[in-house]
């Protein structure tokens, strides 16, 4: 069973690994897009804004699939959507039909990490669960590596629509090979007894015990507030802003950027097994997340661009403040019923995705706002004031998380759902 319980979870997470690639692949080919496509920056963040309006409105439909169905059809369902709209973006026409492969992308991808994390609870015990997540933000992580420098790679040889029809196929294999090979309980494997799943009227009947919980608005406004300045820089505007103002290849760009996905793969599975090892939630969460604030204040503060020798540093501390994410979701699962972890978990994603879809329009309209008319190859060109000015939202979200992480509860890795 110890092995079998780590195997269940391979396929799973090399979906995960995927459905981060997809987040954040964007990033390297936005000037690409905006050339094939010719549209503005705020027409572009719409684009890739598309992915995490679904998982919002996925969050608590998600959920109440990943209890109702199981673990492996909702993953396996969620692959195959993720398979047919990145094959639909590569070959898309125009820019319409490129909206609609993002939807679809969004839409398989935003029940993968729930109905993973749902599998889990199934296999591992709730002490081992800030560790579990943990170790799920590394596999994601390394997926938006794979979306950095690899990716640029590949567009180098291939370009981004060979590129993206490849990946929708390989993505079609895992969702076959997830169908195949996972089981959802330990019992389904044939460690004992079935145990009856939840009716869809008792999942109904759990969310508005989630929705009422103040604990679950205030651990969700932390992830809203830390993963919104992540994704708008490791999603959308990193390598641009890189590529723009250092006048850096998109290559070397990429491999800054990708250093962001590299503090979220050490810093990850670290604070979970570190919160699992002391039975601490809250105290990680305001250490970490106010080393975020202190971050972000060092792009937006300095007048003229930081030297290019401290850009390695920010960009792991932007990936590193984002791992306190993984205590947000052990932490949610701690302050709700225990019977509704599907629901909690889906609710995670409401105010992070909602959060990471404005962040990713409203960054584009203020670098619009800033445009100077400069024009290179069709791609609209954004000096270091415009950039500031959109990392200042950047900034003024993870101020918000901090305060939230100052009101969060301390749960000690324990369910204290009755005492709410």
């Amino acid at each position: 069973m110890a092995r079998t319980r780590w195997a269940v979870l391979i396929v799973p997470a090399l979906l995960y690994f995927l459905s981060y690639f997809h987040r954040v692949a964007p990033v390297v080919v936005a000037g690409d897009l905006m050339a094939a496509f010719a549209v503005s920056a705020a027409t572009l963040g719409a684009l890739s804004a598309i992915y995490p309006y679904v998982f919002a409105a996925m969050g608590l439909p998600g959920g109440s699939l990943a209890d109702f169905f199981g673990p492996r059809l909702t993953l396996t369902l969620g692959g195959l959507s993720m398979s047919a709209g990145s094959v639909l973006f590569g070959l898309a026409p125009g820019f319409g039909v490129a909206f609609v492969g993002r939807l679809l992308v969004g839409l398989g991808a935003s029940v993968i990490l729930i109905a993973g994390l749902r599998l889990a609870s199934e296999w591992f015990g709730s002490g081992e669960f800030g560790t579990i997540s943990g170790a799920a933000q590394s596999v994601g992580s390394i997926g938006a590596l794979a979306g950095t420098t690899p990716l640029a790679l590949l567009v180098e040889q291939i370009g981004w629509r060979r590129g993206f029809v490849t990946i929708g196929a390989a993505t079609a294999l895992l969702a076959l090979a997830c169908l195949l090979t996972v089981r959802d309980r330990p019992e389904h494997a044939g460690a004992g007894p079935r145990a009856a799943s939840p009716g869809l009227r008792a999942i109904l009947a759990g969310i508005p015990s989630v929705l009422v919980n103040p604990h679950s608005w205030t651990l969700g406004f932390i992830s809203a507030g830390i993963y919104g300045g992540f994704a708008a820089f490791v999603g959308l505007w990193g390598v641009p802003y890189l590529t723009q103002v250092y006048d850096l290849p998109r290559v070397r760009a990429a491999n800054l950027v990708g250093l962001a996905a590299l503090g979220l793969l050490v810093g990850a599975p670290l604070i979970g097994w570190l919160s699992d090892r002391f039975h601490r939630r809250r105290l990680p969460l305001l250490m970490v997340s106010g080393a975020n604030v202190l971050t972000w204040l060092a792009l937006v503060v300095p007048g003229s661009p930081i030297a290019a020798g401290f850009l390695p540093i920010i960009c792991f501390l932007i990936g590193l403040g984002s791992s306190v994410v993984v205590l947000v979701f052990a932490a949610i699962r701690e302050v709700n019923d225990p019977r509704y972890v599907g629901v909690a978990l889906g609710f995670h994603n409401v105010p992070a995705f909602l959060c990471f879809g404005i962040m990713q329009w409203l960054t584009g309209v203020v670098l619009d706002r800033y445009w100077d008319g400069a024009l290179v190859a069709g791609a609209r060109m954004y000096g270091h004031d415009a950039y500031r000015t959109a990392f200042a939202l950047c900034l003024l979200l993870a101020a918000g998380a901090f305060v939230s992480a100052c009101l969060a509860p301390e749960t000690r890795g324990r369910n204290i759902w009755s005492a709410t």
